[in-house]
């Protein structure tokens, strides 16, 4: 029962960090417009593959992290500099693409969609603060159980929302292309703009 409460935990956490557009699932619907459908889900796949890495990293590791608070502050800080730099990756994609009037899911699509997907989520540095700080309000209001089958629980259900959630960007794709033609045409700008706004955000909580 234990172990079933802490999974839904987890779905719910892992809902509320990727139901929103933001950088993760907004890529998956690039990539499903750009190399079809199941590229798409490869590319979720992956995604949902680290993410869930990083939940279980912040979990297993609550005590430590509680006793060395200064890596969650090196994340946070590395992660401003990571989204602005993912920012001007997009904006300068967004730019190139209306240069040659080109559609993003026209350009040839190259490489693992898999493994971009891990590589895209591990960039992500706020998901192990993000977990952290779920999990540290669960153990101490005792809503999770600090034993092992708990915490293994979270993290599957983690994994379960993330790929349910990336999945259902990358199988909406050609939904999104054909109700939100402007929408997916500048989807390279919108990115952009997100991973721009998040490291501003970031900025401000760290420095002010």
């Amino acid at each position: 029962m234990e172990f079933l409460t802490a999974m839904l935990f987890g779905l719910a956490a892992a809902t509320a960090a990727t139901c929103f557009p933001g950088m993760l699932n907004m890529n998956s619907v690039s990539v499903t417009l750009r190399a079809g459908r199941r590229a798409g889900y490869r590319f979720g796949m992956g995604m949902a593959t680290a993410f869930t890495s990083q939940a279980a990293l912040a979990v297993f590791f609550a005590s430590y992290f509680t006793a060395h608070p200064s890596i969650l502050t090196f994340m946070r800080q590395w992660a401003v500099l990571v989204f602005l730099i993912l920012a001007a990756f997009f904006l300068v994609k967004g730019f190139r693409a209306k240069l040659q009037a080109e559609d993003p899911d026209t350009r040839p699509y190259h490489g693992s969609a898999f493994l971009r997907g891990v590589a895209l989520a591990l960039m992500n540095f706020l998901t192990v603060p993000y977990f952290f700080a779920v999990c540290g309000w669960l153990l101490a209001d005792g809503y999770l159980a600090a034993d092992l089958g708990s915490r293994l629980g979270f993290t599957v259900g983690v994994g379960a929302g993330a790929l349910t959630i990336f999945g259902a960007y990358a199988r909406s794709a050609r939904w999104m292309q054909r109700r939100a033609h402007f929408l997916t045409r500048n989807i390279n700008f919108l990115l952009g703009g997100i991973l721009a706004i998040l490291a501003v955000v970031q900025g401000i909580r760290i420095y002010f």
